[in-house]
């Protein structure tokens, strides 16, 4: 409230104080423009004459067409991919341009190696269960 009360007093204040513009001085006369010389300026009247007589480009030059064709008839069907190989291509592999796979990632993360096992340890851990078993038995 007190921030109102303050805007009030100042706009008050500044309302009282008569503001005025200077009063231009009528006594002094601006000086004469000074005469242009033709001759020394950078440029050919001739040319600037000869470019100004030229015809003025069209604004909207570009294909008129002024006829209308009506078409009408069936689009071919659009096919991304052979209807013929879909199943083998798209289901059972990696798709065509797509992420990669998690064998592609872990080629590319896992050292050489680690890559390949000697030999098959689910094979391994398979005949160690069967011959544990066997034993208890």
């Amino acid at each position: 409230m007190s921030r109102i009360l303050q805007i009030l007093v100042f706009a008050g204040a500044l309302g009282s104080v008569p503001l005025c513009a200077q009063t231009p001085d009528t006594t002094q006369t601006p000086p004469p423009a000074p005469a242009i010389d033709p001759s020394k300026l950078g440029i050919s009247f001739d040319r600037v004459r000869l470019e100004l007589s030229h015809p003025v480009p069209p604004k909207n030059g570009g294909l008129k067409i002024q006829e209308t064709i009506q078409v009408v008839g069936t689009a071919p069907p659009i096919l991304l991919w052979d209807p013929k190989t879909i199943k083998a291509n798209l289901t059972s592999s990696a798709v065509p341009y797509g992420a990669p796979t998690q064998k592609d990632i872990m080629k590319l993360i896992v050292p050489k190696e680690f890559q390949n096992y000697p030999m098959d340890l689910n094979a391994l851990m398979q005949w160690l269960m069967e011959h544990l078993n066997k034993k208890s038995e």
